[in-house]
């Protein structure tokens, strides 16, 4: 039992590894046995098909790692507490992939995106849901940020929420051109400097 859950770890890894270097098409069932030494009946075994496989993935290292809906709801109380709570889940995301060797977490994040978009039918769908979710989640934390007043009153609490949300994504993603992406440091100093411009 032990043996089948670390085989099927080893897999997910390497997979994970792999169809974030390469496309979709070009992840064969020989590239993943070269790299994981597991004939492909065990992999068949433990997922099915390489669909499974990619499925299995993106459920283990995409969906959920990503989202600050993720984060503990105690913590939508405050913009400031919430914001670098975020940065820190961000960050401890990049430290996680580049532990699989991976030097630039956006570049990779992005390959994942686009294959799971080409060949896996409900992926849209899916991230389209999850993305409106954390638009909510920082709505949701704009608004109680107003009311208790660290925040303007002024200020549009469905906005604000989106450019808190776009300049995350585009900050992180901004990284995919950099030969390595460090950090998550650049994104905290532009949601630090967006908080100062909003803070009462």
């Amino acid at each position: 039992m032990e043996k089948g859950i670390k085989s099927r770890r080893k897999i997910l890894e390497v997979a994970f590894k792999l169809f974030a270097t390469y496309s979709y098409p070009d992840v064969s069932y020989s590239l993943l046995e070269e790299a994981t030494g597991i004939s492909r009946g065990s992999m068949v075994y433990y997922f099915k098909n390489k669909e499974g496989i990619f499925s299995a993935v993106l459920d283990e290292f995409f969906y959920g790692a990503s989202y600050v809906s993720a984060l503990p709801s105690e913590l939508r109380t405050s913009l400031k507490i919430f914001y670098n709570a975020a940065v820190n889940f961000y960050d401890a995301n990049i430290r996680r992939m580049k532990a699989y060797q991976i030097p630039n977490v956006a570049e990779a994040n992005l390959n994942i995106d686009h294959n799971a978009m080409q060949f896996i039918p409900e992926f849209k769908e899916r991230e389209l849901l999850a993305l409106e979710e954390e638009k909510k989640v920082w709505e949701e934390v704009i608004r109680n940020s107003i009311a208790s007043g660290e925040l303007r009153a002024d200020i549009d609490p469905k906005e604000t929420a989106l450019l808190f949300h776009t300049m995350s994504m585009g900050i992180f993603y901004s990284g995919a051109h950099e030969k390595t992406f460090p950090d998550a440091e650049p994104l905290r100093r532009v949601l630090e400097g967006l908080y100062n411009a909003i803070r009462r």
